[in-house]
């Protein structure tokens, strides 16, 4: 059971994190408001001076637009987490941007230790293990890689209407940079968002060579980078680029029926997966309600924690195991 002493430490750092993090939220707020104001003034601004006069844009289009490299709005905290951190945080920062949520790197980690927090006050006290319950730390992790692979597949599920889309722009006879404008302005997010991103980086000076590497950058889907390569080489080297674009949606098309097929042939054993690893836990808590001294000899005898445990370890890696058997890359 967890002293008084430490349960009390642990609530005042709990307490200490919560104030933080309505502090975070209401700073990002305030943080987000006036960076649009000055996103909508530097597009008004670049725009007016892109039409006066193209030639000064294109001499240093990359010191045109930076990205916020900062860990937090906090100087003392940026620096601090820059140096503890190291090359990390790059890594954190593209999950998060692939993600889509609109947080910082240092409200990540706050929202982390929180959570680690809870989790280890929660399984300490109703399941007596120490420490194990920091092992919840990892699910802002897990949930930040479920977003990221959820906002791939929703974007993918997007791309063939929007490069049909773009495609009859183009052979209408409108440029590529009206089409990508277009494109974000007809379709939601996050396939319009992200094209959104770079008809803005289009306007702050950046090329559309460089604009569409970030786009590959953001977005990891095989589909989009042949995009952007495709369209970078046929603007050096020439060609029809509506073919192009063409082509690419109906193979992302024949893509999604043959990903269709695997997935109905391989149901059976995903949802033998599913029932492997709940039928356990349902009839744990079936024995806990009917026998609930079989649960406390378990919970509180040493043998019986690591018994536990090694239940619950060896079960998730089983559903890892079948899931990988099951998933094939088309």
């Amino acid at each position: 059971m967890l002293s008084p002493l430490i349960f009390s430490i642990v609530s005042f750092f709990a307490v200490i994190m919560l104030c933080m993090v309505g502090y975070y939220l209401w700073q990002n707020a305030e943080n987000l408001k006036s960076q649009n104001k000055r996103l909508e003034k530097a597009i008004n601004i670049q725009t007016q001076a892109h039409s006066e006069s193209p030639e000064s844009n294109t001499d240093n289009s990359e010191g045109n637009i930076r990205r916020d490299m900062r860990i937090s709005n906090i100087v003392w905290l940026d620096k601090l987490l820059s140096k503890f951190l190291k090359g990390r945080t790059k890594s954190i920062m593209i999950l998060i941007e692939q993600s889509g949520l609109k947080i910082r790197v240092s409200e990540f980690i706050l929202f982390t230790t929180i959570i680690g927090f809870i989790g280890e006050l929660a399984v300490d006290i109703f399941l007596h293990i120490p420490i194990v319950g920091f092992a919840a730390a990892i699910l802002p992790l897990f949930i930040l890689n479920f977003l990221k692979v959820k906002r791939c597949q929703d974007f993918a599920k997007q791309l063939p209407q929007a490069l049909d889309l773009l495609s009859g722009d183009l052979r209408a006879g409108l440029d590529i940079q009206t089409g990508l404008k277009h494109l974000s302005e007809e379709f939601p997010p996050p396939i319009g968002e992200e094209f959104g991103k770079v008809v803005i980086e289009i306007n702050l000076g950046l090329s559309l060579s460089e604009a569409l590497n970030h786009l590959s950058s953001r977005v990891n889907i095989m589909d989009v980078q042949i995009l952007c390569t495709g369209i970078i080489i046929n603007r050096e080297l020439g060609g029809n680029l509506s073919e192009l674009i063409n082509g690419i949606a109906d193979t992302v098309r024949e893509r999604f029926k043959l990903q269709g097929m695997i997935k109905a042939l391989t149901a059976e054993n995903q949802m033998s997966a599913l029932l492997l690893i709940g039928l356990p836990i349902v009839l744990f808590f079936i024995l806990n309600i009917m026998s609930p001294a079989l649960y406390n000899s378990f919970s509180t005898d040493p043998v019986g924690q690591k018994i536990l445990l090694g239940s619950v370890v060896s079960m998730v890696f089983g559903y890892l195991v079948m899931q990988k058997i099951t998933k094939l890359e088309v």
